[in-house]
């Protein structure tokens, strides 16, 4: 049984070894059924303590960023990955999310529960505006519009109407909600118990359920239809696919995803900044997609890891250690998004469409091919 989000990929990658094992597992383990939700639960558990270990970051406030970033690029990718329509826009539903709680909290002084769902609901309401204007134009003229979109909202933002959004500075002040405490960095949670009251337990929580719902939507009869739509548009049309109804909701849903991560990311961040609306945060969100695999459910999670751990990682790097012989490799590393860049160049010349995730799989399976020769 395929879990519905990226067999596709694979029977065009010669999956049809990967099918027939999912099918002899699937009867074999009635727990693989369940491989998906499972791999999320160990996800939210296991990042922290691995990102915090020394031999990697070495501290533990990456991992909220990385889950932060991966609700949103997993959301995006909802539209890009399974519709087959890209944005350039999409940071402007992020910022929408962190601006709706600065806004709400500092300038209103409204509750989180209030404020939150206000900037949901505008959020809503505006990509459902933009997507009936712009979903039938075609995908590149779709593309370049959410840029232009976006780059309105920037505009906006940055005039600071009526003093709301503070232009270039961002909101900074008094945007934390009430039951959160903040202490030399740390975010503490006052109405969780002692043990578990630090804000990643939370946020973990959050970033769940939202990741099992949209596995609920790609595995649906809805989600099955984006796939029918990104693969051959005028094929779902004919057989009664309203596709255009089918686009629209997937960019409401898309952005809504968006939106969210943008509330987390304001509390994480403890505030919300101008730059959070520029296209290039929405370009990053693209190359995630790209990099890890934007066939796959799991390439999302894939390419916001190595991008924010490259990104982390490189960036402190200062010395190469090789054969009892040392370098300083500081200098050439100030430009890790060069190299980043290279990697990524590799992957799409290797798996265009499957990314890093899809070549490790594909990997995988001849390995296993190999290793089940030689046993033979």
């Amino acid at each position: 049984m395929s879990d519905g989000t990226g067999a596709d990929a694979e029977r065009a990658d010669g999956g049809e070894v990967v099918s027939g094992i999912e099918r002899y597992l699937d009867r074999g383990y009635p727990l693989y059924r369940y491989r998906i939700p499972i791999a999320l639960v160990l996800l939210v558990v296991l990042l922290r303590p691995v990102v915090s270990h020394p031999a990697m970051a070495g501290y533990g406030q990456l991992a909220n960023t990385m889950l932060i970033w991966m609700l949103f690029v997993a959301g995006f990718n909802l539209l890009f990955g399974f519709t087959g329509l890209l944005s350039f826009g999409h940071a402007m539903f992020l910022g929408f999310g962190m601006y709706s709680i600065g806004i709400g909290l500092s300038k209103f002084g409204l509750p989180f529960l209030v404020a939150a769902p206000i900037g949901l609901a505008f959020t809503a309401v505006v990509a459902y505006g933009i997507g009936k204007l712009i979903v039938k134009k075609g995908e590149i003229y779709f593309a370049m519009l959410t840029i232009a979109f976006a780059q309105a909202a920037f505009f906006i933002v940055n005039f600071n109407p009526h003093g709301l959004t503070e232009g270039s500075d961002g909101i900074s002040r008094d945007i934390l909600p009430t039951w959160i405490e903040t202490y030399r960095g740390q975010l503490t949670v006052t109405f969780m118990p002692e043990f578990a009251n630090d804000f990643y337990f939370l946020l973990s929580g959050i970033v769940l359920v939202m990741f099992l719902l949209l596995w609920q939507i790609l595995r649906s009869p809805f989600g099955r239809t984006l796939i029918a739509i990104r693969e051959n548009d005028a094929l779902a049309r004919s057989l009664g696919v309203d596709t255009t109804r089918y686009k629209i909701v997937s960019f409401v849903m898309s952005a809504l995803f968006a939106a969210v991560a943008g509330v987390l990311l304001a509390i994480n961040d403890s505030g919300a900044v101008l730059e959070t609306f520029h296209w290039s945060v929405s370009g990053d969100a693209v190359l995630m997609a790209v990099l890890g695999g934007m066939s796959y459910f799991a390439g999302p999670f894939v390419g916001v890891f190595v991008w924010l751990f490259v990104e982390d990682f490189l960036t402190d790097f200062e010395t190469l250690g090789l054969l009892g012989m040392r370098a300083d490799v500081g200098e050439l590393l100030i430009h890790w998004r060069f190299l980043l860049g290279l990697f990524i160049l590799v992957i799409i010349v290797a798996a265009p469409r499957t990314g890093l995730w899809g070549f490790l799989k594909k990997a995988a399976v001849r390995l296993g091919g190999r290793v089940s020769e030689v046993v033979r």
